[in-house]
C-alpha cells in the first residue's frame, strides 16, 4: 500500500482494499448523499460522489466508518488499533510549519466568501439545514500558543455566517469563555478533508496539540501552515479551510441534527462564527460525516475511549486480551475478550470497564474464542453461554450520559454486566472451528 499523507492518498488506499464506493451518477446534497452513505454503512465502505447537483466540488463520507477502514488509515491490524493508539498518545511528534500549502491554492476573502459554494449536505430527513459535521476545528487560547483540535457541529446560516454548538467539556469552550468574558471574538479555523489521522487525533482527549498525535501515528511531523486572516496553524494538506472568529455575546438557534444516540437532538441556542476566509485545494473534495452514524460514534466514542477501557481492565486482570466499543451500541456498550482463570474474574473486569468512562452502560465479557469485532459471534456467546439468573448483574442508580434515552434528566441510570463466558462446569465444551480456505484455489 502506498503512503497515506492526505485525503486523496487515503481514498486510493481504501480503493485498493475494496473499501471505497464511487457513485457514477450525479447526487443531490439535500438528503440523497446522506441516504447513500447510510445505505453503504453496513458494508463498511466509504463513499465518493464526484458529481453533486449544483455544486462544483465532490463529496466523500463514511471515511472512518468501519474498523477495517480505520486500520487502513492507521497502518495497523484491526485487532491492534487500541494498543496502537495508546502507544502513540505517549510519543507525540510536534508539527512542522511550512510557507506554502495545497490548502491555500485558492483563497477567497471579502465579497468572494460564499459558504453556499461548498456542498454542505443536509444529511438526515429532519436535520435543520446544511450542517458541517466533517470539519476539524482548530483553535487556541486568545493570548496563548496551545492549539487544539475538536469536532463540533456547525450550521451554515449564510454566505459568511455559521452557528456553532460548543460542548461544555471541550477545550474550545474554555477558550471561547475566556475571550467572551473580555468581549472579544475568538479566532478559529475549520479543516475539512485531511489525512485521516488528523480526524482520529481530533477525537482524542489530549492536553496538547492533537496534531502531535497525528504526527505520532504517521511517524513524522505533520505539515501545518498559518491561516490567511488569523494566526491559527492548519493542516497543510487539507481540502478546505474555513477561517473565522466566534463572536462574543451572540447566539442563534442551530440544528436539529441526528446525534450519536440515533435520535434527533433539539435545536440549541449557539454562538455565531463570522467567516473571514475560505481557502481550498484545486479539485477539492468535501468530506462529511453522517449524524447518528457508525463513523460519528467511532470518532467520538470508540477510538478515544478504547485505550482507556483497556488500561482499566488490564489493571484488574492480565487475562484481558482486547476491548471494543462497537458503534452499533451507540458508545454505551463495551465488549471485553478475556482469558478467564477465575469464575469471578469477568465481573471484576466488567466493573473496571464501567468505571473507565461515564458513557459505558452495558458490558459483555466473552471468552478468548469469541471475535468481539463480529456482532454475530457476540450474539452466539450471549445465546449459548449466558445463564441469566447467574450471569446478568445490575447496578442501580449509577451515573450515565444525559443523552442516553435510558437515563433520567441528570443521567442517572441502571447499568448492566453480562458474563458470557463458559462456566467452569462447561469448560470441557470445545467450539466447532473449520479451517479457512482460499476460494480462489477452487475456481
Amino acid at each position: 500500500m502506498n503512503e497515506i499523507y492526505d485525503l486523496n492518498s487515503y481514498m486510493k488506499a481504501l480503493e485498493e482494499h475494496n473499501l471505497l464506493f464511487t457513485a457514477r451518477k450525479e447526487v443531490d446534497w439535500n438528503h440523497e448523499v446522506g441516504s447513500v452513505i447510510a445505505t453503504l454503512e453496513p458494508s463498511g465502505r466509504a463513499a465518493y460522489f464526484p458529481q453533486v447537483k449544483d455544486k462544483e466540488f465532490g463529496i466523500c463520507g463514511n471515511m472512518l466508518g468501519s474498523m477495517d477502514s480505520i486500520a487502513v488509515a492507521l497502518g495497523c491490524a484491526k485487532e491492534e488499533i487500541t494498543d496502537f493508539l495508546a502507544d502513540k498518545l505517549e510519543h507525540p511528534i510536534k508539527p512542522r510549519v511550512v510557507d506554502k500549502a495545497p490548502c491555500q491554492e485558492n483563497v477567497l476573502t471579502g465579497d468572494a466568501i460564499d459558504m453556499n459554494r461548498l456542498p454542505v449536505p443536509i444529511h438526515a430527513p429532519k436535520d435543520g439545514g446544511p450542517i458541517i459535521t466533517g470539519g476539524v476545528i482548530v483553535s487556541k487560547e486568545l493570548n496563548g500558543t496551545r492549539q487544539n483540535l475538536s469536532f463540533q457541529r456547525m450550521h451554515v446560516k449564510g454566505k459568511d455566517k455559521i452557528s456553532i454548538m460548543i460542548n461544555e467539556w471541550r477545550h474550545l469552550k474554555e477558550f471561547y469563555d475566556e475571550a467572551e468574558a473580555q468581549g472579544k471574538a475568538l479566532p478559529i479555523a475549520v479543516a475539512i478533508g485531511a489525512d485521516p489521522v488528523v480526524y482520529v487525533g481530533a477525537g482524542l482527549r489530549y492536553d496538547g496539540d492533537e496534531m502531535e498525535i497525528a504526527g505520532a501515528i504517521r511517524g513524522r511531523p505533520m505539515d501545518v501552515v498559518k491561516c490567511i486572516t488569523n494566526d491559527i496553524y492548519v493542516p497543510a494538506e487539507a481540502q478546505f479551510i474555513i477561517e473565522g472568529e466566534i463572536l462574543p455575546n451572540q447566539r442563534e438557534l442551530e440544528g436539529p441534527l441526528g446525534e450519536f444516540t440515533g435520535h434527533y437532538s433539539a435545536p440549541w441556542n449557539s454562538p455565531i462564527i463570522h467567516v473571514t476566509a475560505i481557502t481550498h485545494r484545486n479539485n477539492a473534495i468535501y468530506q462529511t460525516i453522517n449524524g447518528a452514524s457508525f463513523e460519528h460514534i467511532n470518532l467520538g466514542n470508540v477510538l478515544p475511549r478504547e485505550p482507556l477501557i483497556k488500561n482499566f481492565t488490564t489493571y484488574v486482570s492480565k487475562g484481558v486480551i482486547n476491548v471494543h466499543i462497537p458503534p452499533y451500541g451507540s458508545g454505551f456498550l463495551a465488549l471485553v475478550r478475556l482469558k478467564k482463570k477465575n469464575p469471578g474474574e469477568p465481573k471484576n473486569v466488567a466493573l473496571a470497564a464501567l468505571m473507565s468512562y461515564v458513557n459505558i452502560k452495558n458490558v459483555i465479557v466473552v471468552d478468548e474464542d469469541v471475535d468481539i469485532y463480529e456482532p454475530s459471534d457476540v450474539m452466539w456467546a450471549l445465546s449459548n453461554r449466558v445463564v441469566p439468573e447467574k450471569d446478568i448483574s445490575f447496578i442501580h442508580n449509577a451515573q450515565g450520559h444525559e443523552l442516553d434515552p435510558c437515563s433520567d434528566e441528570r443521567g442517572v441510570q441502571t447499568k448492566m454486566i453480562i458474563d458470557a463466558t463458559l462456566s467452569d462446569e462447561s469448560r470441557c465444551l470445545e467450539r466447532v472451528r473449520y479451517p479457512k480456505v482460499n476460494l480462489k484455489d477452487y475456481q
